[in-house]
């Protein structure tokens, strides 16, 4: 424990320091930033500023470390990590905890830290870094001041979200938005920021790049990914920059809609009452056995139960399909019965049956789920690898991870009915 003249005596290093961030970083983060990171922190400070790049670039690590920085050199101020879960915000929180429980010298300025209700960081500066999710409309936003609000994966918010929720947390102050992100669609507040920015605009700061940006990630690896992605999912995954993707099947905007308006948790329990149907895509090779089961009482459908896991026996996998299909009391559990599929339906046919796929039967499948979409006949949570599927989903498909599509597609074929599609026999195994 350290003295109270020896935590003063590290408050005046720690400010006298500061002034030079990247010295900072290194000095008292024990950390060195790669090149990208460093033009991010070293930027003019302007109202927005925008972080627009590929996946694993380490827009949630330069986030951290910046929060930290500024609660040091503005004393008793107040910073907001926003994402659209909770567990999406945490990232960059958690990496700044990391931080502080690593190196001596930050830690010992470290006066607080609270995991519950939401994580809080508490400096001897008198600063606060909290997480805060925006799920259910914003609700753990409303009547929060903040100095710098962080929204990480910011494209995954609506519009509406930042401007009237998010944006009036600065408000009291003039704070500064951060807004970070992997590209996905060519519309909405934080395209149209960076654009502002990456043409002179002198309130807001923006920049890009390409995963490969990171010297940390195994650039090979990357590349080995290449033949398994759209050219569009590539650019906007991987080279961080917003792509036209007229083969994509499912909308955004549409995507967006059905995850915006839910206030649930998942799983969410059963309910007496209510008429449940199951979808189960199953694992070939290295993919993944989704489960997804919808509330389809009534339209909009809701998603009320989601997993996913790897690796599993068929018989498990038979066993765990019969245990969900028994919780809800399933109407219909509906399974794909492809190739590898025939051992698990051997296994539950007296609860469970089987879409073969065919080109046409593949077809009407994911038309169904397009038309649920568009027609906002569907609501879910936010699931990142549903979410990223489904907007990544293209016709040609056969290089493309598809798992959670395809087993949402099958839970809504279940909820039925389908006037316009024929429930043919040869579709079943």
């Amino acid at each position: 424990m350290l003295t109270r003249d020896r935590v003063a005596e590290v408050l005046t290093q720690a400010a006298r320091d500061a002034g030079d961030v990247l010295a900072f970083c290194r000095r008292w983060l024990g950390w060195e930033p790669h090149g990208g990171q460093q033009r991010w922190l070293v930027a003019p400070r302007r109202n927005t500023a925008v972080l627009v790049t590929g996946r694993r670039w380490g827009k949630s690590e330069v986030s951290a470390i910046q929060a930290l920085h500024f609660a040091v050199t503005h004393p008793r101020s107040r910073q907001g990590i926003v994402s659209v879960t909770l567990d999406q915000a945490r990232l960059s929180f958690d990496v700044a905890l990391a931080t502080c429980q690593r190196e001596p010298l930050l830690g010992a300025l470290v006066e607080k830290v609270k995991e519950t209700p939401f994580p809080t960081l508490r400096l001897k500066t008198g600063s606060e870094i909290t997480v805060r999710t925006a799920a259910r409309e914003g609700i753990y936003l409303r009547g929060h001041k903040f100095h710098r609000c962080i929204v990480d994966e910011a494209d995954y918010l609506s519009e509406r979200l930042i401007d009237e929720v998010v944006r009036m947390t600065l408000a009291d102050v003039g704070g500064q938005l951060v807004l970070i992100s992997t590209p996905r669609a060519r519309r909405g507040l934080v395209y149209r920021e960076l654009q502002r920015g990456l043409a002179g605009d002198p309130t807001v700061y923006a920049q890009t790049g390409p995963t490969f940006e990171n010297p940390n990630v195994s650039h090979d690896y990357i590349r080995s990914l290449r033949d398994r992605m759209t050219a569009a999912a590539w650019q906007r995954e991987v080279e961080g920059v917003y792509a036209d993707d007229d083969s994509a099947v499912f909308g955004w905007q549409h995507i967006q809609a059905a995850y915006e308006s839910s206030t649930w948790a998942l799983p969410e329990p059963p309910k007496k009452g209510r008429r449940y149907c199951q979808g189960v895509d199953l694992a070939k090779a290295e993919d993944w056995t989704v489960h997804t089961v919808l509330d389809a009482t009534s339209r909009p459908y809701r998603l009320v139960h989601w997993e996913r896991y790897q690796r599993m026996p068929w018989p498990a996998v038979a066993a765990r399909i019969r245990e969900v299909h028994q919780r809800y009391g399933c109407h219909q559990t509906l399974i794909d019965a492809t190739g590898v599929g025939d051992a698990v339906l051997d296994e539950v046919r007296d609860v469970a049956q089987g879409f073969v796929f065919t080109r046409h039967s593949k077809l009407d499948l994911l038309t169904g789920l397009q038309v649920a979409l568009e027609k906002r006949e569907l609501v879910f949570p936010f699931v990142r690898e549903l979410v990223d599927e489904l907007q990544g989903y293209a016709w040609d498909d056969d290089k493309l991870q598809t798992d959670c599509v395809m087993s949402l597609a099958l839970a809504v074929w279940a909820a039925g009915p389908r006037a316009s599609v024929e429930f043919a026999p040869s579709l079943w195994g």
